[in-house]
């Protein structure tokens, strides 16, 4: 047989292929319905397991990972199919469901806004991006941004949420978990790091650097090679304001180029972290709900059981709805071995498969929080 003569034998195969994947997905339909009156979860591993163990055995040995290849791939496309179908409701989705109601609405050009540290800091630069024109105010601490908008002082708060050297600022994390707030906006902020210190300094009397911790570690090689002492403060702006005013020869400040220029300080070395593409992750916070039109990532936080698959279950969830998970972030909850984890990920919280699923993670753990719907800017 030449090669189109067996293509066409393909083409009758196909046919019939096709024929019986769309009986199978009748069923499949059935199924959603049952699983739907019952509450049940689309995804069942066990069943897929068994499955595959059933028709493995019934193959040659060369053909069975083909076949598992093959049943993945149906498996997929039935869960999809199946989310589509259900009809799921909950608070959250209620409340997202309100706020879509009230329509398509642009992200605010001018805003007031809270940020930790003072002029200069990396807040306010991100706070300077993510707002075209914003009324800044500073505060000492990550959790006075937070009352400042709980308090109605400030429409917004800016705050740093993870780097890409030193992982995730976890303090905003537990004060995301400890206020009811909503993330609207988020924005990937190139971080350079430069050594300043007071005019009539320089390298050769430098034995202390002050910085935030996260900067510190940062630089941690560069503070190594020089075995300079480290002290830690509050914010980069704040210990460049700090040394500016205290004139001391001894003591070098890591911060940015603008700010140690902004207070007067000599720089010293330029781009001195670890990684030359260094990124801080700032999350901009409201007291509501707020979906801004071109949003479209999500956040969430749920616990999870600690028992075999609980992880992959979840997981499961994601991968049935076809969605790009961006992050997951593990905190204990308990001394009982209980974590909440932080999800991040791609997704138009308009349609009814993430709608199904944020309803089935809410339904499923008293500890869920729907962080918000948001667009990340660069």
């Amino acid at each position: 047989m030449d090669i189109n003569e067996l293509r066409k034998e393909i083409d009758a195969l196909d046919d019939k292929i096709l024929a019986l994947y769309m009986q199978r997905m009748e069923l499949c339909a059935d199924i959603a319905e049952y699983k739907a009156k019952n509450e049940k979860s689309v995804s069942d591993f066990s069943r897929e397991n068994a499955i595959l163990f059933r028709l493995a055995k019934t193959v040659p040995a060369e053909m069975q990972v083909y076949v598992k290849e093959l049943y993945g791939a149906i498996f997929a496309t039935s869960k999809a199919y199946q989310s589509s179908l259900i009809n799921r409701n909950s608070p959250t989705v209620k409340e997202i469901k309100d706020v879509l109601m009230e329509g398509s609405v642009e992200f605010p050009v001018v805003a007031s806004a809270a940020c930790q540290g003072v002029e200069g800091s990396n807040a306010e630069r991100a706070a300077r991006k993510i707002f075209q024109v914003g009324d800044v105010s500073y505060f000492r601490d990550f959790a006075s941004v937070f009352n400042a908008v709980d308090k109605g002082f400030c429409e917004y708060g800016i705050l740093p949420v993870e780097n890409s050297t030193s992982g995730s600022v976890l303090e905003v994390y537990d004060l995301m978990k400890k206020y009811d707030f909503r993330i609207v906006r988020s924005l990937k902020l190139r971080i350079d790091h430069c050594l300043a210190c007071v005019k009539g300094s320089d390298i050769k009397k430098i034995e202390k650097v002050i910085s935030h911790p996260q900067a510190l570690r940062q630089c941690g090689k560069f503070i190594a090679e020089r075995s300079l002492q480290t002290i830690s403060a509050e914010n980069t702006a704040t210990a460049a304001r700090d040394l500016s005013e205290s004139g001391d020869q001894t003591t070098a400040v890591i911060c940015s180029a603008d700010c140690a220029e902004k207070y007067g300080l000599v720089v010293l070395d330029r781009a001195i972290q670890d990684h030359k593409d260094n990124y801080t992750r700032f999350i901009c916070i409201a007291k509501k709900l707020q979906i801004f039109r071109g949003s479209e990532k999500i956040s969430l936080v749920t616990s999870l059981p600690h028992e075999a698959g609980s992880l992959s279950k979840i997981l499961s969830e994601f991968s049935a709805h076809n969605l790009n998970l961006t992050k997951i972030e593990s905190r204990p909850i308990s001394s009982d071995f209980e974590f909440l984890f932080y999800f991040d990920f791609e997704g138009d919280v308009t349609s009814k498969s993430v709608q199904n699923l944020i309803a089935r993670l809410e339904l499923g753990s008293d500890k869920f929080k729907f962080l918000g719907c948001y667009k990340e800017i660069v």
